[in-house]
């Protein structure tokens, strides 16, 4: 009989471990997954991200256009360089990571052909904000005495650098895929994006480099 009595707590104690092992285990895949890279750190999350803050450097840019805000506008220029530069940097990580065993130098001749248009890109951003830092008293004071050659090659620089971001990043999602599967998933649109984007940029570049141009005279003249 006492051999049939036994304390019910006694086979509740194993139950109750169970529960917490589980989940501890649980969490410790999660954990594994995520430094592997398979739950947060995907081409698509990092390109959506980066995506999103130039969406908001877009609006800002919107806004301040419509209010006449120059500090918005300069800020607008900043949040798109941020994507840019974003993307740059978390697809570097990624393919580091995915790249065991390979040398700097093979990571660097692998990321080439992603760092050339995103330095494409970067260079426009850099020439706007260089302009609007160096007119912004003037903007805030004096905007009427600029000349019309500045809102116009102002207005050109931003939408051909807008369609520029558009490529940069439909480029590196495929580009990104092709690389992590090792070529097995090639980008049926590749050479339309690059031919896209050598366009634009050599529009929006050339742009900015006369809005330059246009404001180092007046500042000079002026």
């Amino acid at each position: 009989m006492a051999s049939k009595g036994k304390n019910p707590a006694a086979k509740a104690i194993p139950v109750a471990k169970a529960v917490p092992i589980k989940a501890t285990n649980q969490a410790t895949r999660l954990l594994n997954r995520i430094k592997k890279g398979s739950v947060w750190m995907t081409t698509n999350n990092w390109l959506m991200v980066s995506k999103l803050i130039t969406v908001v450097g877009l609006l800002i840019f919107a806004i301040s256009t419509a209010t006449h805000t120059i500090d918005g506008e300069l800020a607008a220029y900043y949040w798109m360089g941020i994507g840019v530069v974003t993307t740059l940097v978390m697809t570097t990580v990624m393919l580091s990571r995915t790249s065991k065993g390979e040398g700097v130098l093979a990571l660097i001749f692998k990321m080439g052909g992603l760092y050339l248009p995103t330095i494409a890109t970067l260079i426009v951003i850099a020439v706007m904000i260089m302009v609007f830092h160096s007119v912004r008293n003037i903007l805030t004071k004096d905007a009427a005495h600029l000349p019309p050659e500045f809102y116009i090659f102002h207005y050109l620089t931003f939408f051909f650098l807008f369609l520029q971001l558009i490529m940069l990043y439909q480029f590196f999602g495929g580009e990104m895929k092709s690389i992590l599967s090792k070529g097995k998933i090639p980008d049926p649109y590749r050479a339309a994006y690059i031919a896209g984007f050598i366009l634009f940029s050599i529009i929006s570049l050339g742009s900015a480099a006369e809005l330059y141009v246009i404001i180092t005279r007046f500042i000079t003249d002026g």
